[in-house]
């Protein structure tokens, strides 16, 4: 009862935690969207100023030529010294100041220099100022700051300019924002749901499987580890049959070993002893023998055998098969061959011995006679193997392929066999891209298939 509790827990607290982490994670690509936006309004509004800035302020001054001109006209009409005080008159409709002065900016161009005394007026763009020269006298009248209306309407510091770029912030910033959060929840959900997942992972629940994940960005992982706990989760329960079935099949030799002993200490006769020490031979022999077909088939199930295909001939091949098993078949069983002409390319040593357990397991239990039938169909090869035996009952047909499973309890080291032999052929299909299974044979026993594919 204890550990539904700690995984409850264990799952609540991450959903506390997605819940802030998400909040940072808004709050830092918020943060970075609106100053990159920024940026980006202020380097095009400098780009365009300028690009533009000469033409404006050309612009700007001709506009103010019609105005000065007049006005220069009027003052040129008084005598220089009543200038002064006619200057206010004449200017009494401006909405910017206006007044006479002696010098030029100081950091005026030689050529601006040049284009004023040749009677030309000047704009400093930059502070709104535009200079008109007169020609009876050496003083110049200045027109501004031409925005000195605006500027007094304004309140403190912020600007017309300021205030639209404000709005524009805000605006933009509020809808990027919504954007931004409703693009990363759905991701944030499933990145948490994945690293729950992962975290149960590690602590060795391979039961446990990821949500189906609402974000194409997490849809692939999502679905890869939940394949991969699959894998995982078949492995160690392969892991631990075998571990299991090992363990149980060990004990048989070693309990023959430890009676072989016993019974070696107290027999006195030589011939007796020396059958009790054939005996334990052989049980050594069965212990290495499992031990092997034990680790070949764990070594081919992580899949560390490369597969090496080579093209052979097909009917060469299996002709070939059957002279080197015909020894080992009973002399009261007969064995015959349909088989495809051909070619084909596969894995030579694993498909001989994928075949010839087949073979062996039908010798066990035929009662007259086995048929090896080779079919081609398309890039896939069947290797049926058919028997005149009592068959297996279907609900069966799966099971004689787990590792250790034995349908006939009554069989001993007599008949031989560990319950790897029909396991390691599904294995060596697999690998080949195929498959095997049971079915009934049309000689009335068991037909077992070894189905390939040849590329």
């Amino acid at each position: 009862m204890k550990l539904p509790l700690l995984r409850a827990d264990k799952k609540a607290r991450p959903g506390k935690a997605s819940k802030a982490s998400l909040a940072t994670l808004f709050a830092r690509y918020f943060i970075i969207a609106m100053a990159a936006e920024l940026a980006i309004i202020i380097g095009f509004a400098f780009m365009l100023g300028k690009l533009y800035q000469n033409s404006d302020s050309e612009n700007a001054r001709r506009m103010l030529d019609g105005p000065a001109s007049l006005l220069v006209q009027e003052l040129e009409r008084v005598p220089p010294a009543g200038r002064e005080h006619a200057l206010p008159q004449l200017t009494r409709h401006f909405s910017y100041p206006v007044k006479l002065i002696t010098e030029l900016p100081t950091d005026l161009d030689p050529e601006s220099k040049q284009n004023f005394a040749a009677g030309k007026t000047y704009l400093d763009f930059d502070n709104n100022l535009l200079y008109i020269p007169l020609r009876d006298e050496h003083r110049m009248v200045l027109m501004g700051p031409l925005d000195a209306t605006t500027n007094s309407n304004d309140s403190g510091w912020i600007t017309e300019d300021i205030e639209v770029l404000l709005l524009w912030i805000l605006f933009t910033g509020s809808t990027l924002g919504l954007l931004i959060y409703f693009y990363l929840r759905p991701m944030w959900r499933d990145l948490v749901s994945v690293r729950d997942a992962a975290e149960l992972f590690a602590n060795g629940d391979f039961h446990v499987r990821t949500p189906q994940a609402h974000s194409r960005l997490f849809a692939p992982l999502s679905t890869a580890l939940n394949s991969m706990a699959a894998r995982l989760e078949r492995l160690l329960e392969m892991h631990q049959a075998m571990s299991h079935a090992v363990a149980h099949e060990i004990r048989t030799p070693i309990a023959r070993l430890r009676f072989g002993l016993t019974m070696l200490e107290e027999e006195e006769d030589e011939a007796e002893r020396q059958r009790y020490r054939d005996g334990m031979e052989r049980d050594m022999q069965e212990l290495e023998e499992l031990i092997t077909a034990s680790m070949e088939y764990a070594k081919l199930n992580r899949g560390e055998s490369i597969l090496q295909r080579e093209q052979v001939d097909l009917y060469d091949w299996f002709d070939d098969l059957l002279d080197l098993v015909n020894p080992l078949k009973p002399a009261t069983l007969s064995l015959s061959m349909d088989c495809a002409r051909g070619q084909a390319t596969f894995d030579r040593k694993l498909i001989y011995v994928a075949s010839r357990n087949l073979l062996l397991n039908a010798f066990k239990y035929a009662q007259h006679q086995v048929h090896l039938i080779v079919e081609r169909h398309g890039n896939m090869l069947d290797i049926h193997v058919d028997d005149d035996g009592h068959g297996i009952p279907p609900q069966d047909w799966e099971r004689i392929f787990e590792p250790f499973r034995r349908l006939d309890r009554s069989r001993d080291r007599a008949t031989g066999g560990y319950g790897l032999g029909l396991s390691y052929v599904r294995l060596i299909a697999e690998h080949h891209g195929g498959n095997a299974f049971a079915s009934k044979s049309p000689l009335g026993g068991a037909r077992l298939t070894l189905r390939i594919a040849l590329s």
